[in-house]
């Protein structure tokens, strides 16, 4: 009878054991799945960022002769985006009249950088016009 004691303990402590592997096991896989996606979502957030620059580029909103990290109005305070400009050249290696803008989106918590190059018929941007559309924009 209490050998019969003894293997009913042994077999409640092997489940109890068996349970908590398998949770820890799904937690830290749903743990991993959940920072996979948090990291899905800023990739996103900033490849939507990046296009939205190089698209004030081609309206001639943004200047694409600023150098340097430049910060986004609220509520993107916490990214920044920096151009990186380069002329390109047919494969004679004439001037094509195109430039290779890289758009490089930084955040910096969680650390992400985001780069997207494209390349663009860019036109003298007007002033007036990028004061204009850039107040329109703000929300």
């Amino acid at each position: 009878m209490e050998a019969r004691r003894g293997a009913v303990l042994l077999e409640v402590l092997l489940a109890l054991f068996l349970f908590v592997a398998a949770a820890a096991i799904i937690t830290a896989s749903m743990n991993a799945s959940l920072e996979g996606l948090d990291r899905l979502k800023l990739n996103t957030h900033a490849g939507n960022l990046a296009a939205s620059v190089l698209a004030e580029l081609q309206l001639g909103i943004r200047a694409a002769d600023v150098s340097g990290e430049q910060a986004f109005e609220k509520p993107f305070e916490e990214w920044t985006c920096e151009l990186a400009r380069a002329s390109a050249e047919t494969e004679s290696g004439d001037a094509s009249g195109l430039t290779q803008i890289e758009v490089i989106i930084r955040r910096k918590n969680p650390d992400l950088v985001y780069r997207q190059a494209q390349l663009l018929k860019l036109e003298p941007a007007k002033q007036s016009t990028a004061v204009t559309a850039s107040s329109a924009l703000s929300p």
